[in-house]
This record gives C-alpha cells, sequence and structure tokens, in this order.
C-alpha cells in the first residue's frame, strides 16, 4: 500500500468523515482509488473520490452541504449525490444492490444499510474493497488485495450474476485484464463466451467510453485477446479480428484516436466512419480518426518526394506526429519513415511558415469573382502550386492567376 497517499487521503476525508458520524451514519471510501493505493500506485490523489454510506440520497444531501462548495443532484435516484469539497470532486452513493431486468440498458437500483451486501455487487474483487474512514483500516471480505497480489482477475459473486447483472463489466474485465497483468479466474472467460449477447442492453455510449479506457492502457493487447477468444468483440468491433498489427499498439502514444485509428487502418472508409457512428464517437474524433488513417496511408503508399512531403504535411495538419507514430508500426515502413525524417530537416521552416500568398477576400477583388465555392477552388489551386513548386512571391501568384484566369477565358 502506499502509505504517503493513504495518509494524504485519510486528512483530506476526515471531516467528511466527521459530518456523517456526528449525524450517526457510516461513511467508507470505495472504488478504483482503494484498488490503486492497494496496489502501491504513486499519484492518485488526483483521481475524483467514491464513497459508500448507510445513509440515504436525501440524507446524504443535509449532511454534505454544510461542507460542499456545489452540490448536484443528476444522479439522486441511482442513490448518488455528487459534490465538490475543498475543490475536488465526490461522490457518496448509499449502500446499495442492484439488477438489470432482462432488456433494460438500466439497472433497477434497491437501497441497502450493508456494506459487505454492497461490495457484493462491484464488478471485481479488487474493486470490493473499503476503507473505513474512522479506524483506516482495509474492508475486503472477498480477498480483493489478495487477488491484486496474486494478479489473478474474480468476481464476487458467481461470474454468471455479475455479468448478467452488468454486461458492461465483461469489457471492463479486459481493461484490468491490460492494466493489472492480470490471469482470469476459473469461469470467467466461460461466462462472457455464454453471456456476450447480453452487451446487446448496454448502451453504445458506455461500451464507447469502456473501449477507451482499455484503449489507452500501457499494453491493452491481453485484453485485446481476451475479446477475441471469447468473440466478445463481435458485438462492437468486429474489425478487431482483421487488424494485423494489433500487437503493436503498445508503442502508440495512450491516445484513444491514434490506437483506434491503428486498428481501423485497413478497414473500408465508409464503413469504418459507420462503426465510429455506432459507438457514439463525435464528429470531432471521427474526423481525427479518418485524417489520421489518411495521412499514415499517405506515408507508406507514396513516394515521398518533395510535392508529396508538403501534401501530406498540410493535409496531417496537427496529427502528423501521429500519423508517422502510426504508420512506423506498419510493415515495411522503416525506410519511409526515415524519408520523412530527412524532408523535415529542410521543408519543415518552408512548411511552418506558410501562409496563402493572397485571402479569399483578395482573390475576390484580383479576379473580381462573386463570393462563393469557386473562391475556394481558386485558394486550392495556389496551394497546389506551393505544394509542386515550394514558397511563391505575390508577383508569381498573380501571374499564376492571370495564366490561370486566361485559359478559362478561352
Amino acid at each position: 500500500m502506499n502509505t504517503e497517499q493513504f495518509k494524504k487521503l485519510l486528512e483530506f476525508t476526515s471531516p467528511i468523515n466527521e459530518c456523517f458520524k456526528s449525524d450517526g451514519k457510516q461513511i467508507y471510501l470505495v472504488g478504483g482509488i482503494v484498488r490503486d493505493i492497494c496496489a502501491g500506485l504513486n499519484d492518485t490523489f488526483h483521481l475524483d473520490l467514491d464513497f459508500t454510506t448507510d445513509a440515504t440520497p436525501d440524507e446524504i444531501k443535509t449532511i454534505i452541504q454544510p461542507l460542499a462548495e456545489s452540490v448536484w443532484l443528476s444522479g439522486q435516484r441511482f442513490g448518488t449525490i455528487g459534490a465538490q469539497v475543498n475543490g475536488k470532486t465526490i461522490e457518496i452513493t448509499t449502500h446499495r444492490s442492484e439488477s438489470y431486468v432482462s432488456e433494460s440498458r438500466k439497472p433497477v437500483v434497491t437501497f441497502s444499510t450493508d456494506l459487505q451486501e454492497d461490495l457484493s455487487r462491484r464488478d471485481f474483487t479488487i474493486n470490493a474493497m473499503a476503507i473505513n474512514l474512522e479506524s483506516g483500516k482495509l474492508i475486503d471480505p472477498f480477498n480483493g488485495l489478495r487477488d491484486l497480489q496474486m494478479k489473478i482477475l474474480r468476481t464476487p459473486l458467481d461470474p454468471h450474476i455479475s455479468f448478467s447483472e452488468d454486461p458492461l463489466r465483461m469489457m471492463r474485465a479486459a481493461r484490468f485484464i491490460s492494466r493489472f497483468n492480470l490471469t482470469l479466474d476459473k469461469g470467467i472467460k466461460k461466462s462472457v463466451s455464454e453471456l456476450k449477447g447480453r452487451l446487446q442492453i448496454v448502451s453504445n455510449e458506455r461500451i464507447r467510453d469502456e473501449l477507451n479506457k482499455l484503449l489507452i492502457t500501457p499494453d491493452p493487447n491481453p485484453g485485446f485477446k481476451f475479446l477475441l477468444k471469447t468473440k466478445l468483440h463481435e458485438r462492437f468491433l468486429p474489425e478487431l479480428k482483421n487488424c494485423r498489427r494489433q500487437h503493436r499498439i503498445r508503442y502508440l502514444r495512450h491516445d484513444h484516436c491514434i490506437r483506434l485509428a491503428a486498428l481501423l487502418i485497413d478497414s473500408a472508409s465508409e464503413s469504418r466512419k459507420n462503426r465510429l457512428k455506432e459507438l457514439k464517437y463525435s464528429n470531432q474524433d471521427i474526423d481525427a480518426i479518418d485524417n489520421l488513417i489518411s495521412a499514415s496511408q499517405m506515408i507508406l503508399t507514396k513516394s515521398m518526394d518533395n510535392a508529396q512531403y508538403r501534401k501530406w504535411y498540410l493535409y496531417a495538419g496537427e496529427n502528423r506526429q501521429g500519423s508517422i507514430e502510426i504508420a512506423s508500426i506498419q510493415r515495411g515502413a522503416r525506410r519511409k519513415i526515415a524519408t520523412i525524417h530527412r524532408k523535415a530537416r529542410y521543408l519543415d521552416p518552408e512548411l511552418e511558415n506558410y501562409t496563402p500568398p493572397f485571402t479569399g477576400s483578395e482573390i475576390i477583388s484580383i479576379l473580381e469573382m462573386p463570393q462563393g465555392p469557386r473562391v475556394g477552388e481558386v485558394l486550392q489551386l495556389l496551394e497546389n502550386l506551393f505544394i509542386e513548386s515550394g514558397p511563391v512571391s505575390k508577383q508569381e501568384a498573380l501571374d499564376f492567376l492571370a495564366e490561370w484566369r486566361g485559359r478559362k477565358d478561352n
């Protein structure tokens, strides 16, 4: 256990504990921060804090109000009250027992006064631990600390019960396998294989968020292997099966767009965009992934002369480094990446300072044309001139436009 982080947490949570204690209620720290402290991880104090209590949501609201800068009630019907205390976000949830009805995407929540029952409904034993804020003792009824030390992923209840209640836990298994280098307890893989169809009751937004968390683990490959062996990937990302270089994803920056682009580089553009839309990725993420893939393919499939380098540089924009990373893990990329670096040494200065010789309004004035799409076409022509020939003066650009207009008039 990281004793320094633990001491810091107890100091921060002491006033919260006192408020609940004075009202005759008990409160415990739970969630990922307990697991991470037990795992000896550093810099855990920046994480948001989750608590569980025997107080009802209305009681939580009353008790925490004097301490909090703000309180929010968006999760109250699920038993959760959010607050900001000393600038830190916390969530306090009534002990609960919950389950999903057969075809519902939302849990039926039943409140409880029993901490052990609450912990038994957690996804895995490594997350079913709590800290008593009064004594500072670890409460670990399902031997989560032992499992963390033995690197075993296990559910507090029978995995069929756990995964039936919240099918997203099957995807979380992939993330924890990867993040903590865990091996599966017997029964988990079998349960996932049998229950993978239950994932259809989980919203695509939740699936997307869990996929992103897996993607940014240091090495997502153990999680990928689990998804493939259980065929869980078929429910949300069937393209994973055909990714030829998935084992090299771990060498890429821990960025979900970069890593997802590398996974989808061999898929057709339209089907890729449809998949990302199904998973409710934002338009910004979809555009970034599409740009990363196209820019990396420009590196891999084109001869990188000066003109092609300029075209790639301008097209890739802020995704240049990401596209180089993605290209670098593909077969036969070494020589092409070396060419990119050579070109960068003497072409980047002119590209960094590149601005079109004329603005759109100046083109309207010079060519005496109305505002409209043709102005954009002329701007593109001037950019193409720069791509082919390098920097051009205003006079050279004027001469080019005069020649172009002469050809158009004829």
